[in-house]
C-alpha cells in the first residue's frame, strides 16, 4: 500500500475513532449524571486532605441558566460512565469568548495569565454548577450575595496584605451602604454593587485610566444610576474642573466615600446637613495648597463657622444653612455665572428659602465676612472700636479696683480704720424699695440667662456650654431661653422708664443718678486717695461716680443690646427691610457689647458686691433693702442726714 493510501486510511480512522468518542460524550445526559451526584454523601478528599462534596442539585441546576445543557457540554472530557475522578476545569470560553477577552485584560486575568494560583476564575465568583442571573437572589452575584462573594479574596488579610489592597473590608463597608439598605429593607433588587462600580470582568485597579474607579471615570460610572445628578456635576466649577484636567477636584467618591455611601440624612453620613460644613468642604476649601493653587477665596470657611449659621451647626443644629444650602450640592457654580446660586441677582431667591421675603437689600453686604484692614468695611472699624473700648474700659476698672482693694487691704493690716461697720448706730436705711428689689432680681436673672445662652452659641464645644446644647433640640432650647431672657430684660427696662419718669421716688433716684462736674472731680480725689497723696477719701452723695457709671452703662448696654438683638431675631423682616450690612453689624455690636457687659459685671460690679474688703462675703442690700446708718454715713456722708430724716419719717 503506497504512503498516501496509509495516511489516508488512518485519518479515516481517526475521524471515526473522535466521531464515535463525541458521539457516545453526547450520548450521556445530565440524568446519567444524576445517578451518582444526586447522593449528598457524594465526596472525594482533594488537596491538604479536603473533603469536597460532589452533590448536585439537579432541580437548582435544571433552573438556572446553564440548565439547557448537559454536564458534557462544560466536562468534555467525560467520554465513558463512570469518568475518571479528577476532571479537567471546563473551559466557559468555549461559549464565552468575548469575555475571556476582557477577563484576560482585567487584574485579575492578568494573574492569572501569569501563573497566580490565587487568581480568581469563573467559578470564584459564579459558583460552579449554579449560575443564575444576578438579579435573581439565588445567584452568587445578586446585591445579597455579592459582597460575600467577593469578600471571599477581599476580606483576607493575607491576600489583602501580600497584594497591597489599599482598602480592607469594602464589602462590609458596603453592607452598611444606602445601596445595600436599598435593597435589603426597600427590595430594590437594581441599586449598586461591587460590579456596578468596579465592573465585572474588565476590573482595573482605580489607577489604571481606563478603570470604572479611576477619579476621572468615577462621575462617569455614577451616572449609570445618578445621570440627572451627573449632568449638574458637569456643569459644575467641580465638573468642568475635572474634564480641565484638575486631578484634586472633587469627584463623587471625595464627598459620598466610596463603599460605606450613606443616605443624606443620615447623622452618620459624609454629607449630613451638620457635617458637611464642618468636614466636607474644609478639606479642599481649607487647605492651603488648594486655595492657593486654584485662587479660591481664603478664610471662607472660617468666615462661615463665626457667622450664625456656622455658629448654630457648630451647637447641633441640624436645620442651619450649611455650605451647599447656599452654594448647591451638585450643581456648584462661581458667583459670576448668571445662573449660579450665589448671584447677586439670585440671592434674594436663595436667601429667601430660608428667609421668605428677602429683599434686593440683601445683596449691600458681604456673605463671608472677613474683617481686616485691606477690607476697610464697617465690620472692620466696628471691631477695632470695640476691642479699643473693651481694653481701656475694663483695663481702667481693673486698675481702680486694684487699687481701691489694695487700699483698704493695706487699712486692715495697719488697723488704720476697721474694715467692717461695728457702731452704735443700730438704724437700718432703706436703700432699695421691695419694687426696686424685684427690679433687679429680674434684671439680674435675664442678664446672667441671657449671659450663658447667648455664649453657649458663641462658643458651642466649650465644655460648660454641653448641657445646654449638647442633646438633642438643645440648640433650638437654647434659642428659647435666650429669647425668653431677653424679653423679660426689656419688659423690665419698659417698666424701669415708667418708674423713673412717672413716680416720685423714680423720679428722685434719676435725678441722683445724674451726672455731675463733681463726679469727676470725686473720681481725681479718690484716685489720689488711692496712691497716698490725699489722706481722706471723696465725700459722697446719694449716688458715687461708681455707681452713675454703672447705672448709665446699664442703661446703655441694655439699649444696644436690645436694638441689635431684636434685628438679629427679627432677620426675615430684616433682611427685607435693611442691607444685609446692617445684621452684620448688628452680630458685631451685640456679641462685643456681651463681652464688655459681662466682663464690666464681673470686674465692677461683683468687686463691690462681693469682694471688697470692707462687705466681704457679700454686700447684702440686695436682699434686704437696707443699709446700716453707719455703713450709709461712711458711704454716702453728703446724703446721710437727709436719709436719717427721711428713715424717722
Amino acid at each position: 500500500m503506497r504512503f498516501r493510501d496509509k495516511l489516508v486510511f488512518f485519518i479515516s480512522i481517526f475521524i471515526l475513532a473522535g466521531s464515535w468518542s463525541i458521539s457516545l460524550a453526547q450520548d450521556i445526559t445530565t440524568s446519567d449524571c444524576m445517578e451518582c451526584h444526586s447522593d449528598p454523601e457524594l465526596t472525594k478528599v482533594g488537596k491538604d486532605s479536603i473533603v469536597i462534596s460532589l452533590f448536585i442539585d439537579e432541580n437548582k441546576y435544571t433552573n438556572s441558566v446553564h440548565g439547557d445543557l448537559e454536564c458534557v457540554d462544560c466536562h468534555a472530557d467525560i467520554t465513558e460512565l463512570p469518568h475518571e475522578e479528577n476532571l479537567q476545569k471546563p473551559d466557559c470560553a468555549t461559549c464565552h469568548d468575548d469575555i475571556l477577552e476582557e477577563y484576560l485584560n482585567s487584574v485579575h486575568g492578568r494573574l492569572y495569565a501569569a501563573g497566580d494560583k490565587n487568581a480568581p476564575q469563573c467559578w470564584s465568583c459564579h459558583d460552579d454548577h449554579y449560575v443564575y442571573p444576578s438579579s435573581d437572589s439565588l445567584s452568587t452575584l445578586s446585591i445579597f450575595r455579592q459582597p460575600k462573594t467577593c469578600a471571599t479574596c477581599h476580606a483576607d488579610p493575607e491576600l489583602i496584605k501580600l497584594y497591597n489592597i489599599p482598602i480592607s473590608k469594602p464589602c462590609e463597608l458596603y453592607s452598611n451602604s444606602v445601596h445595600y439598605k436599598a435593597a435589603l429593607k426597600e427590595g430594590c433588587y437594581n441599586a449598586a454593587r461591587c460590579t456596578d462600580c468596579h465592573g465585572g470582568h474588565d476590573i482595573e485597579p482605580s489607577s489604571k485610566p481606563t478603570s470604572h474607579t479611576n477619579r476621572y471615570n468615577v462621575p462617569k460610572t455614577c451616572s449609570k444610576c445618578h445621570q440627572d445628578v451627573y449632568q449638574q456635576y458637569a456643569e459644575s466649577v467641580h465638573g468642568k474642573a475635572l474634564e480641565a484636567g484638575a486631578s484634586d477636584a472633587p469627584v463623587c467618591t471625595d464627598c459620598h466615600t466610596e463603599h460605606n455611601i450613606k443616605h443624606v440624612k443620615d447623622p452618620s453620613s459624609t454629607v449630613y446637613s451638620s457635617v458637611i460644613s464642618k468636614t466636607l468642604c474644609p478639606r479642599c476649601h481649607e487647605a492651603e495648597r488648594i486655595v492657593t493653587k486654584y485662587g479660591i477665596e481664603k478664610n471662607v470657611v472660617k468666615s462661615y463657622a463665626d457667622s450664625y449659621h456656622g455658629l448654630a451647626v457648630r451647637g447641633g443644629s441640624v436645620v442651619a444653612a450649611n455650605c451647599a444650602s447656599c452654594h448647591g450640592v451638585h450643581d456648584i457654580l462661581p458667583s459670576s455665572d448668571p445662573k449660579s446660586s450665589i448671584n447677586k441677582k439670585n440671592l434674594p431667591k436663595t436667601c429667601g428659602k430660608c428667609h421668605p421675603g428677602a429683599s434686593n437689600e440683601v445683596i449691600k453686604g458681604r456673605v463671608h465676612i472677613r474683617p481686616s484692614k485691606t477690607s476697610k468695611n464697617i465690620i472692620y472699624y466696628v471691631t477695632i472700636f470695640y476691642y479699643t473700648l473693651i481694653i481701656l474700659t475694663i483695663g481702667g476698672m481693673v486698675l481702680h479696683n486694684g487699687l481701691d482693694f489694695l487700699k483698704k487691704l493695706k487699712a486692715k493690716f495697719r488697723e488704720e480704720t476697721p474694715v467692717t461697720f461695728e457702731s452704735t448706730l443700730t438704724q437700718q436705711i432703706e436703700r432699695l424699695t421691695l419694687n426696686e428689689r424685684i427690679q433687679h432680681f429680674l434684671l439680674m436673672g435675664s442678664f446672667t440667662t441671657l449671659v450663658y445662652t447667648g455664649f453657649a452659641m458663641r462658643f458651642p464645644e466649650a465644655w460648660w456650654a454641653a448641657p445646654l446644647i449638647r442633646w438633642e433640640g438643645g440648640f433650638a432650647f437654647r434659642g428659647f431661653l435666650h429669647r425668653a431672657a431677653a424679653t423679660v430684660m426689656i419688659t423690665v427696662g419698659i417698666y424701669h422708664l415708667y418708674y423713673i419718669g412717672f413716680t416720685k421716688r423714680g423720679r428722685e433716684h434719676i435725678k441722683a443718678f445724674l451726672p455731675k462736674i463733681k463726679d469727676v472731680t470725686d473720681l481725681i480725689h479718690n484716685l489720689k486717695y488711692f496712691l497716698g497723696l490725699e489722706k481722706e477719701p471723696p465725700k459722697f452723695a446719694r449716688y458715687s461716680y461708681i455707681e452713675k457709671m454703672e447705672y448709665l452703662a446699664l442703661i446703655w448696654g441694655t439699649i444696644i443690646m436690645s436694638v441689635t438683638g431684636l434685628i438679629l431675631w427679627f432677620n426675615d423682616f430684616s433682611l427685607k427691610h435693611f442691607p444685609k450690612w446692617v445684621s452684620d453689624v448688628s452680630t458685631v455690636i451685640h456679641y462685643f457689647e456681651a463681652v464688655l457687659a459681662t466682663l464690666a459685671i464681673l470686674v465692677w460690679h461683683f468687686y463691690y458686691q462681693f469682694f471688697d474688703p470692707r462687705i466681704y462675703p457679700m454686700n447684702t442690700t440686695c436682699l434686704t433693702g437696707k443699709m446700716s446708718a453707719e455703713e450709709y454715713r461712711e458711704e454716702h456722708p453728703l446724703d446721710f442726714e437727709r436719709a436719717i430724716s427721711e428713715d424717722k419719717k
